[in-house]
């Protein structure tokens, strides 16, 4: 890469990268970059992938697609790279360069500078483009009315260059305006100014450029001095006058003051350097100088001595006083002289007219000045008193402020950072840069020390490092939360435990000890732990003491000083995440890759130590050929012949750990019972490119709950000869997987303490595939000849039996003939898998459905109607169980439909399948209501409402899914929605009660205590008081179904004054054929789900998406796929409520005119019980408010 490249790409990395309104010079510099990587043309074509084949022109195909695929890569991270982090954040949805390229042009290339300058336009530029020196130039172009165009800026240009010119047999510091020691050349404003602002005329100056070589300079005549031999700026007579200025020996005034008589004006001067004064009557303040010591340049070439200095008060007209410091005293100097250069330093604004002038400073009006006699005279009066009692005063100095001064009115910066402004002259000159003791900056930037090297271990065990790492935000396997670590100092070598809550890490250390000490003969001397309460326990404290071992502690909030542990933890971490993130286990396997990690850190090279820890800690050196990709695809040999002779022999698992007490590996796979359990085996064949995903483990494979090992008997024998013959370390007791099975069954699901009304984000996030989603509808049959043909048409044919025989108990249908005037209804079979809440499967179901869409109204059915609870009631009563810790149970209503009594006469056709033998002609006339009729619901509603009354239950009339029945002390609330039942109750037997008399009057399953309910998870720590509810598994099925599940998370589901509107619909009919592929209405519809049940954070986002579900645009579909994004990383946040506070809490707000199409509010509100939300809603007003107060008053109203 060339040097100006990797300049340039410095550059763009350092300060230059897109903001948006520099996209004029970020898009020549990019391309620059782009260009010398080779890889400029992705920015203009697209390569689709090649189809599979064996040909030659195949193989020229696949391999130009890998050759563009990988240029596009670098385009593409090049781009991104080049953005400001909000832009990238916003343009990294695109897969190729192409895209993004195409995307920034659509945004700023209609604003960009590459446009065609406007007059006004080019005349800013070129006055952007002069110096400094020609301030005073500026300001007169800026308010002169006769520029206006480039070639009337250019012309006023020429024009002041030839006065120049003409001037110059006097010498260079004559004028104040070329008193800044600018070094010009002719033509300087044509070949620099006038092209950035008029690229036309860049050919014409560039062919000029061209002509001859360079000049003699013997035949040179230097303008400043008048002789021969050199050029201008090589002129020491020029360099003497420059250095003189420099010294600020001498000030330069405009030749005009020598000219005017004498008279009490204050005169505004572009081309003075200081204020000057003729009257030393004008001085508050003044001093001496010795004579000879200061001179002022004035315009006829002659100086003029400065015998004085000191501060003058003017008082301009309004009360405001201008207090000038630093002003020349000069007797000879006919007029009062105000300095335009050293006002503009100080950070005032100057505005000239026709009539004078208007001085501002921050944008507040300080005074004036008016036209006399072809000169601009300030406004104002001169005191001679040095007591000033008005209001309003501002000091203007051109000489040194203190260093502690400048730093006060910096916002208390760094003094390297003033030393910087102070060398560009911002600061004017500094006499010292030593800062005095900031008291001020001690308070706001205390800082903690810097950690000193600790004092190494001289041997092994002298010292040993701990730490305990979680809770996860998933459990493991095998119930794990936390990890804990146990690392000796003097080798690195590390152990890690798998623990289901902080009180084992005793147990674990108890066990650490006697392996380590047993293992090297020694005793562990030292132990250095942070101070959890794990490690401060009088238990803890005993076992330390009974072992000798001496405790350091670190210094509260100081982590660093348990820096080894928390270096191993985080280097753990980031090796699961990565070989999650190239497996395609499910997240509870986050257990089985750390052990594999930290079996592997112990084998590989450390910083700390000379060698590896396993070689420091066993003394011999390490073997890696045994080691094996994580997750990867395995075959190992199965000798128990499931299939007979001519069956398989190998078997497809997957690998998670290496073994701990054997030379072998432990995989996962499936048993001939169907059963997914650990196979521990040496004789392994690895796929190690393979990376099996849900479904590709044998025909049928798919991850569901691991039987334990210890109750399965193996089916994998190892054979006599290993392929894989390498040396497996034996590092006994170096991981081990705690089994904490039967402790899960004993013990409340420990939940995160926050007192916020939802679980904080994850601590620890794995990429890649978690549980299984909730519906697998590759695994569900769509006939009944598929269902009766596929490998679990066992099981698929019980469900269909289980479901006949509830039809024939409840006496649903008799088989007659067919009335001549009637026609029978269709039926059809659906079959679906019931999923428990970790993804594993519940049961098979088949039910008979019939095609209600068939029927005709007024005959086949009058009214379809039927109540279900609302959402919003089940959060209350669910907020009112954390609150008063009531029973929870949950209960299912077998075939519920069919409980409904029919008031029509309805005929449908036999079921598919299971027709009648002899009765082929028959129809069945329904006696009581199927699923898939119209009246269905509404007749099993009705036939549940009269039980729950003749119960004497109470219904609630603001919810008729809801009941209530007390006796006593005792209550219950029991909700319905269709055939799922809550219900909730202060007293054990009295409910037991209840769910007796259900049974007893419908077929009921009773699930039990409720966990899981419409697609929710419930979680509860009865401890206290916490039940949170959450949608995890919901949230990966709609994201998988997006391909939205290896999406990147980001922190918000809007953007910040993100809007949408109709003028992103699409307009042309590619557009619309492009969005008419993507599925818009089915993202928001699950999206809503997820809002209504438990994402009221989601609420504004998806009804605002909603709003243009007829006729999306990109903006729109880019708007839903960033709420889907923000539910990757907050998948796991859950809706909690907690606590005794039963009080109503409500909030109201709305914006105002947020709606960009009808300029309409939007209204929003929310509701909490029991510390958490049970209702919220986010909607646009139906009228235009006038105000923000009409807006949030009909917020309230809603």
């Amino acid at each position: 890469m060339s040097s100006a490249c990797k300049n340039i790409i410095a550059e763009l990395n350092r300060g230059e990268k897109l903001e948006g309104d520099n996209y004029d010079i970020w898009y020549r510099k990019v391309q620059y970059v782009l260009e010398e990587q080779e890889v400029k043309e992705t920015l203009f074509h697209l390569m689709e992938e090649p189809e599979q084949g064996t040909t030659a022109q195949h193989k020229r195909d696949q391999e130009a697609y890998n050759a563009w695929k990988r240029k596009n890569s670098i385009a593409r991270i090049t781009l991104l790279s080049c953005m400001q982090d909000d832009l990238m954040c916003e343009f990294e949805e695109y897969e190729t360069a192409k895209g993004i390229w195409e995307a920034l042009k659509e945004k700023f290339g209609a604003t960009s500078a590459t446009k065609i300058m406007s007059d006004e336009q080019q005349v800013q530029a070129v006055l952007r483009s002069l110096p400094e020196s020609w301030d005073h130039m500026k300001i007169q172009m800026t308010h002169n009315d006769n520029v206006k165009t480039f070639e009337d800026i250019s012309r006023y240009l020429e024009l002041e260059d030839e006065r120049l010119e003409a001037a110059r047999p006097f010498n260079e510091a004559n004028y104040a305006s070329s008193s800044s020691g600018m070094k010009r050349k002719r033509g300087n404003f044509d070949n620099k100014a006038s092209e950035q602002a008029n690229p036309k005329k860049q050919k014409k100056h560039a062919k000029r450029g061209k002509k001859g070589g360079r000049k003699d300079k013997t035949k040179m005549k230097c303008y400043n001095c008048d002789t021969l031999g050199h050029f201008a700026h090589e002129c020491t007579e020029a360099k003497k006058v420059l250095s003189l200025k420099n010294s600020r020996k001498y000030a330069y005034v405009s030749s005009c003051v020598m000219l005017a008589e004498s008279n009490p004006l204050w005169i505004v001067d572009s081309g003075a350097t200081d204020h000057v004064a003729r009257s030393r009557e004008a001085f508050t303040e003044y001093r001496r100088i010795p004579k000879g010591t200061r001179w002022l340049y004035v315009g006829n070439n002659t100086k003029v001595a400065v015998i004085g200095i000191g501060t003058c008060q003017l008082h301009m007209r309004g009360g405001k006083t201008l207090i000038l410091h630093d002003v020349l005293y000069a007797p000879e100097i006919r007029r009062d002289l105000v300095s335009v250069l050293a006002l503009l330093r100080l950070g005032f604004s100057l505005n000239f007219y026709d009539m004078g002038l208007h001085i501002s400073l921050d944008t507040v009006f300080f005074g004036y000045g008016y036209t006399y006699d072809g000169f601009i005279v300030l406004d104002c009066n001169t005191t001679t008193s040095s007591n000033n009692n008005d209001c309003f005063s501002y000091v203007t100095s051109s000489t040194n402020i203190e260093i502690d001064v400048w730093h006060a009115r910096l916002g208390h910066i760094g003094v390297d950072r003033m030393k910087k402004l102070a060398k560009e002259g911002l600061l004017g000159s500094l006499a010292r840069f030593d800062l005095n003791s900031c008291e001020s900056c001690l308070v706001g930037k205390a800082i903690r020390k810097p950690f000193g090297k600790a004092t190494r271990a001289e041997y092994p065990l002298q010292l040993i490092h701990s730490d305990i790492c979680g809770p996860m935000n998933v459990r493991a396997r095998h119930g794990a939360s936390y990890f804990i670590t146990f690392i000796d100092d003097y080798t690195r070598f590390g152990h890690v435990y798998l623990i289901s809550h902080k009180s084992e890490a005793l147990e674990c250390f108890r066990r650490y000890v006697t392996l380590v000490e047993n293992q090297l003969d020694k005793t562990i001397k030292c132990l250095r732990t942070d101070r959890g309460g794990e490690y401060l326990s009088e238990q803890f404290k005993e076992l330390c003491d009974e072992k000798g071992i001496i405790r350091q502690l670190t210094t509260p909030y100081t982590p660093q000083q348990n820096g080894v542990s928390e270096r191993r933890n985080r280097t753990l971490l980031e090796m699961v995440r990565s070989m999650m993130a190239q497996a395609n286990l499910p997240i509870s396997y986050w257990g089985d890759a750390l052990l594999t990690a930290a079996y592997v850190l112990n084998l590989v090279p450390s910083k700390s130590v000379t060698s590896t820890p396993y070689e420091l800690w066993t003394g011999r050196k390490p073997v890696l050929t045994h080691l094996r990709p994580w997750g990867s695809a395995a075959f190992v040999r199965d000798i128990s012949h499931p299939h007979g002779k001519l069956g398989p022999r190998g078997k497809k698992c997957i690998f998670i750990r290496y073994s701990e007490h054997s030379k072998g590996y432990v995989l996962i796979g499936e048993q001939t019972d169907g059963s997914v359990t650990e196979i521990e085996s040496r004789d392994v064949t690895f796929l190690e490119n393979d990376f099996p995903k849900k479904g590709e483990i044998d025909k049928e494979f798919y991850l569901r709950e691991i039987i334990d090992p210890t109750n399965t008997s193996p089916t994998i024998q190892p054979k006599e000869v290993d392929a894989n013959s390498d040396e497996l370390p034996q590092l006994s007791g170096r991981n081990t997987l705690v089994d904490n099975s039967s402790m899960m069954k004993s013990q409340e699901f420990e939940m995160r303490r926050s007192n916020r009304g939802k679980i904080p984000r994850r601590r620890f996030e794995i990429e890649g595939e978690a549980f299984m989603v909730a519906l697998h509808d590759d695994l569900e049959p769509k006939s009944v000849h598929e269902a009766l043909s596929c490998p679990n048409s066992e099981k698929w044919n019980g469900a269909i039996g289980e479901e006949l025989e509830s039809m024939k108990v409840n006496h649903v249908w008799d088989l007659v003939d067919l009335p001549p005037d009637r026609r029978a209804i269709g039926n059809k079979w659906v079959f679906k898998i019931k999923y428990k809440a970790d993804g594993s499967i519940d049961r098979y179901k088949a039910r008979l459905v019939a095609k209600g869409y068939t029927q005709q109204e007024g005959i086949d059915y009058e009214e379809t109607f039927s109540p279900v609870v609302r959402f919003a009631s089940i959060r209350l009563i669910l907020s009112i169980v954390a609150g008063l810790d009531l029973e929870l149970h949950h209960m299912d209503v077998k075939t519920a439909f069919l409980n409904g009594e029919l008031e029509e006469e309805i005929y449908m056709e036999q079921p598919i399948g299971f027709i009648v033998k002899g009765q082929e002609n028959k129809v069945c006339k329904l006696e009581r209501s199927i699923y898939g009729l119209k009246q269905s619901s509404r007749q099993w509603y009705f036939r549940f409402h009269r039980a729950m009354i003749s119960y004497d239950f109470t219904m609630i009339n603001e919810d008729h899914c809801v009941y209530v029945k007390s006796t006593g002390q005792s209550f219950v609330i029991l909700s319905l929605y269709v055939d799922d039942i809550l219900l909730a109750g202060n007293d054990m037997e009295f409910l037991t009660t209840i769910k007796k008399w259900l049974s007893s009057n419908f077929e009921m399953k009773d699930i039990g205590e409720a966990d899981y309910v419409l697609g929710v998870k419930i979680h509860r720590d009865r401890s206290r008081k916490l039940l949170a509810l959450s949608q995890e598994s919901y949230i990966r099925k709609i994201l998988e179904r997006f391909k939205m599940h290896t999406c990147n998370p980001i922190d918000t589901p809007i953007a910040k004054g993100e809007g949408l509107s109709l003028n992103m619909c699409p307009k042309t009919p590619e557009e619309k054929r492009e969005m008419e592929k993507v599925p818009y209405a089915s993202a928001v519809g699950s999206l809503m789900y997820a809002m209504m049940c438990t994402r009221p954070d989601i609420c504004y986002a998806v009804g605002l998406v909603s709003r243009y579900q007829s006729n999306p645009g990109r903006k729109h579909w880019m708007a839903v796929k960033r709420i889907l994004r923000y539910l990757k990383g907050t998948m796991d946040y859950s809706l909690c409520y907690q606590g005794n506070n039963l009080h109503l809490t409500g909030y109201s707000d709305a914006d105002w005119a947020g709606d960009l199409d009808e300029r309409r509010s939007t209204s929003g509100y929310t509701f909490l019980l029991s510390d958490g939300a049970i209702t919220w809603s986010s909607k646009k007003q139906s009228c235009t408010a006038l105000s923000t107060m009409e807006a949030e008053f009909m917020a309230c109203s809603a």
